[in-house]
């Protein structure tokens, strides 16, 4: 998904609906690209997925979320990932819980009976 006329903020409630639609209707295709986007105007990339974790049927519903810079050149600046969040999870992005990543990649689960759904 590339950066149009949406702000990174719409981008960011759209990658969260996607994610809502795959959970609640699995599809049986893969679609390169549905669930990240590169937000230019923050200089990140982010992912948003959403499943039971541990992936059993009694795991907890949560959204799993990944956020790098676009150049991959270091770790995303904290003001920028609490951005991305607050943008896609309202309040919810306050119980986001981080999550083990790599030097340059932020991780983090989201509680998805916690989070408000976006307006359709």
């Amino acid at each position: 998904m590339s950066v149009g006329a949406a702000s990174p903020e719409q981008l960011l409630v759209e990658l969260r609906r996607r994610a809502d639609e795959d959970f609640l209707a699995p599809s049986t295709e893969h679609r390169p690209g549905r669930h990240s986007a590169e937000l230019l105007e923050l200089g990140l990339r982010v992912s948003i997925t959403r499943s039971r974790y541990p992936n059993l049927p009694d795991g907890a519903d949560m959204y799993a979320v990944t956020i790098s810079r676009v150049r991959a050149d270091g770790p995303p600046a904290e003001a920028a990932v609490r951005h991305a969040l607050a943008a896609a999870f309202g309040s919810a992005a306050d119980r986001a819980t981080a999550r083990p990543g790599g030097p340059a990649v932020r991780m983090f689960r989201v509680p998805a009976a916690e989070t408000v759904q976006p307006n359709r």
